[in-house]
């Protein structure tokens, strides 16, 4: 077992809680109003930060690493779908506290690295990138009856939401009772 040098340690931790106080919580609630998001991020990370430099104190096989990695994708696999967004803010999430948690690295390297995640995820989620996208919206809806048609389904949408559909697919249809669920990404209407 190495022994982890108390200043590094605390030099490490402080960056790390530095970059997920901006990621999840100036960044990512700020723009997203997502809660339950934010708190994740900012869980999974500091949590693998501490994996990472507890492993990183251990000689171990690169087997491990896979193991942790397919611990990770259980959780996406077993949490309520999120959207790509939230998944790119926690993969960022992810790798800073990895990279924070790793003995290796010089504390400089460390500060780089993450501050280079996160201006990327500042930059490519800001409303000035891919400016014209930024209006559009996305929700579910449960329909009632079973019509698949797409010119009914987007007729519906902006019937009962008053809102131009950019996009209706269909998730999921019951028979008992008749209903549809679709996925809509709309565009408000002005005026």
């Amino acid at each position: 077992m190495l022994r982890v040098d108390p200043i590094d340690f605390f030099a490490s931790l402080g960056v790390d809680l530095v970059v997920v106080a901006l990621l999840a919580f100036v960044l990512f609630y700020r723009r997203h109003r997502d809660r339950e998001m934010a708190i994740s991020i900012a869980a999974i990370n500091i949590t693998l930060w501490a994996l990472t430099g507890a492993l990183a104190s251990y000689t171990l096989s690169l087997g491990v690493g896979f193991a942790l990695f397919a611990v990770i994708s259980i959780i996406r696999l077993r949490s309520s779908t999120a959207t790509w967004v939230a998944m790119a803010y926690l993969m960022v999430g992810l790798g800073s506290g990895l990279i924070i948690g790793l003995t290796g690295f010089s504390l400089l390297e460390k500060i780089e690295y993450s501050a280079f995640l996160v201006l990327v995820m500042a930059v490519v989620d800001s409303h000035y990138f891919l400016r014209g996208q930024r209006d559009d919206e996305r929700t579910m809806l449960t329909l009632e009856g079973t019509n698949l048609d797409p010119d009914f389904l987007h007729g519906k949408v902006e019937e009962l939401l008053n809102v131009s559909a950019v996009s209706v697919k269909v998730k999921a249809v019951s028979l008992v009772p008749a209903s549809t669920k679709i996925e809509v990404i709309y565009r408000k209407r002005n005026g």
